[in-house]
């Protein structure tokens, strides 16, 4: 991977993870370029295929360009595999991760990137549940969410509202450090990946929704075990194993990690 140094080659490194999205992607693309040109920042879009079955590859490379990039793989691996197989191939100096599926709308960009003028922030996180924000979902979704933001918290030490909003921005060099310690898991990236970044004291500030956003993805209670279980997971590794608070000198990993589902958003 390209490091944080002169090899740069622009500002900002949009990565979207897309899964089965073939009626979405283009639109998602489309508006995420709109606001970056608005905004006049040099930057690039990363459009991952996650191993979709259906044309979600084909639909994304109709609108590549100079600044937009189009990865596949064969079989679907998760959301976190696609979000670190993009910042593999990223040039930038600051990394988003964007959920393909616009339930947070692209006008979200501007804030994250307005938060990064605020002195000593490593990191800018979309809080669904900050107090300005607004979600649209239905009563029982609300509360599974609100309830396992109450365990991230007593179980990780995580001091944030929320870890599982898909609209998160990051310098570089911090992904580059904390990445190496990461256990890419099936639904619980997010919450590892923000566990790291804490245990390692880099700074992240939370920032609220500009728009209202929409809690459409499908769970079951298969998924809500598995969310617990890789919860548990990290949380051993946090207080037991103090994974993340170890020296890192390795590099970033080869991604061979196989059968992971598309993490889920609560």
């Amino acid at each position: 991977m390209t490091s944080d140094s002169e090899g740069d080659k622009c500002l900002i490194s949009i990565i979207i993870p897309a899964y089965n999205l073939s009626n979405k992607i283009k639109h998602t693309v489309k508006n995420v370029k709109h606001v970056l040109n608005s905004l006049g920042v040099s930057h690039e879009i990363i459009v991952v295929d996650d191993g979709s079955s259906d044309n979600t590859y084909k639909k994304a490379l109709e609108i590549t360009d100079n600044n937009i990039k189009v990865l596949h793989y064969e079989n679907n691996q998760g959301k976190g595999y696609a979000l670190l197989h993009g910042l593999k191939h990223s040039t930038g100096k600051l990394i988003m991760f964007f959920d393909g599926d616009l339930d947070i709308p692209a006008k979200q960009i501007p804030p994250l990137i307005k938060a990064f003028k605020i002195k000593n922030i490593d990191a800018a996180v979309t809080a669904k549940w900050h107090p300005h924000s607004k979600v649209k979902a239905h009563l029982i979704r609300k509360l599974l969410s609100r309830t396992f933001n109450i365990l991230v918290r007593f179980l990780t030490g995580i001091k944030l509202s929320d870890t599982q909003t898909g609209a998160k921005l990051f310098k570089k060099k911090v992904l580059n450090d904390v990445v190496p310690l990461l256990t890419v898991k099936r639904y619980a990236f997010d919450v590892e990946l923000l566990t790291a970044i804490t245990t390692r004291n880099y700074k992240i500030l939370e920032v609220p929704a500009i728009q209202p956003i929409k809690l459409t993805s499908k769970f079951n209670l298969h998924e809500i075990v598995k969310m617990l279980i890789d919860l548990l997971a990290i949380t051993y590794r946090y207080r037991i194993k103090k994974q993340y608070t170890k020296t890192n000198n390795t590099p970033i990993p080869t991604l061979t990690i196989k059968n992971h589902q598309q993490s889920t958003t609560f």
